[in-house]
């Protein structure tokens, strides 16, 4: 089993455990270094990775219609939804100069949009819920709507939009991978028992890392606790057969962990 970990500026339920962050290499940093500090040994492993879409021309084109004033609304659903307009917008105009509102879910897109586009969002839902986004937004009867998200989007969002009037136009921004591998045998982990928990932070993750561990992963997973930011990567485990036991009321990394301390406090 995992052994205590030295140096931890903190102890907490997770001292001593290993706990698998499965979200893309480029997101990892931040949560390994919290649970670091909570006495945790994190283990990285990547499930997923991201790339550009096949055919970025719609891409470019819709971001050429919001520089020419066409739309409302830009939404932005993730911090990976920031980088891919601004990687494709930089070369072609200053986001800044055009006069339309943006929409970010969460603090950390919210910090993206301020970081990579040079933009303060009109408008930050604390939670991603679609529902509560699109309300977040006030009257969109009429209002034209930009969303750019991964190709692997669910169009729970796109659908609430347009049920509360707007004229959406949605566009693939980047597409979720498979990540490689980087050399931890996570199937023989498992299997050992040297895993107290797994985090998921979107269903896209879980998937991926049933594929990435194999056949065997459902039974291997039975003994470890898994861990969701919220009700639709849970959802997503429980449709591919896997058992959360913990899912975030706060849906951020931070209430990630936070909730996972709270459950491994009061286990048997």
């Amino acid at each position: 089993m995992s052994q205590p970990v030295a140096h931890s500026s903190q102890t907490s339920a997770l001292t001593g455990l290993r706990v698998v962050i499965t979200r893309s290499a480029s997101k990892a940093d931040g949560m390994a270094v919290r649970l670091r500090e909570l006495g945790a040994e994190p283990i990285i492993y990547p499930t997923i990775a991201y790339a550009p879409p096949e055919d970025a021309a719609s891409l470019d084109a819709t971001l050429a219609r919001l520089a020419a004033g066409d739309y409302d609304w830009l939404i932005l659903t993730s911090a990976q939804a920031v980088k891919a307009v601004a990687e494709r917008a930089r070369s072609a105009f200053n986001l800044q100069d055009v006069p339309f509102a943006v929409a970010a879910v969460g603090p950390a897109t919210a910090k993206s949009c301020a970081k990579l586009l040079g933009v303060a969002p009109t408008a930050v839902p604390e939670q991603f819920i679609a529902e509560g986004l699109a309300a977040a937004l006030g009257d969109l009867t009429g209002k034209k709507v930009l969303l750019p998200n991964a190709d692997i989007a669910r169009p729970a969002l796109e659908n609430y939009l347009r049920a509360a009037g707007a004229q959406v136009d949605r566009v693939v921004a980047y597409r979720t991978v498979t990540a490689p591998d980087n050399g931890v045998d996570m199937a023989r982990m498992l299997a050992a028992g040297d895993i107290a928990a797994i985090t998921f932070t979107s269903g896209s993750t879980a998937r991926a890392f049933v594929e990435k561990v194999g056949p065997d992963a459902l039974d291997l997973i039975r003994r470890t606790v898994i861990a969701c930011i919220g009700p639709a990567a849970a959802d997503a485990c429980r449709a591919i057969g896997l058992v959360p036991q913990v899912v975030a009321e706060v849906f951020t990394e931070e209430g990630l962990i936070e909730s996972l301390i709270a459950h491994m406090e009061v286990r048997p």
